[in-house]
């Protein structure tokens, strides 16, 4: 697999590439940086694909972060029993890094937490070039108008109800990685 270092721009071809992992760390030889290189957002097209990590099967990825561990536990169960890898975060700040160094495919997100707002969470990753495109299901107990005007003016993909979590979760989460 061909890719670039996210530093540099240095091209790398990688021969030990598991498929099953998006982000890998490596030592940059170019820069001599340790990088977390993005396999499919680094990857250098050329005319053999077949070694693409889109090619590979692998699993997606979501992130769910919620200061509520009874929640965490009841999402992180039904993805993982639906085929997803779940990583869990328990607060705003843990959100973020695990977001920058994780790229999930999908952050299901709760606004009020710990350390670090889900908005402000929000607002970093629009900011965050390599991840500002990774769609966010934003869930809250509570929903009002303002609050929905700003989440839908930043981008968000989709709202949960966390009272209804058991039955429209796996519903939003296939709806927007299906597009």
């Amino acid at each position: 697999m061909v890719v670039k270092c996210p530093n540099c721009k240095n091209v790398i071809r990688m021969r030990e590439v598991d498929g099953q992992s998006r982000v890998v760390k490596y030592l940059c030889s170019n820069c001599q940086e340790i990088v977390r290189i993005d396999l499919q957002q680094d990857a250098v097209s050329s005319s053999s694909t077949a070694d693409s990590y889109e090619k590979t099967e692998h699993r997606r990825k979501i992130l769910v972060a919620d200061d509520t561990i009874t929640v965490r536990k009841v999402a992180a169960k039904l993805l993982s029993d639906a085929g997803y890898d779940v990583v869990e975060a328990e607060d705003g700040r843990q959100a973020l890094e695990m977001v920058q160094n994780e790229h999930p495919d999908l952050i299901v997100l709760d606004l009020l937490m710990p350390k670090m707002t889900g908005f402000d969470v929000l607002r970093e990753i629009k900011k965050a070039t390599r991840v500002r495109e990774t769609p966010i299901l934003v869930m809250s107990g509570v929903f009002k108008k303002d609050v929905l005007d700003f989440l839908h003016a930043a981008g968000v993909a989709g709202f949960l109800d966390k009272e209804r979590i058991k039955d429209t979760l796996l519903f939003r989460v296939q709806q927007i990685l299906t597009g």
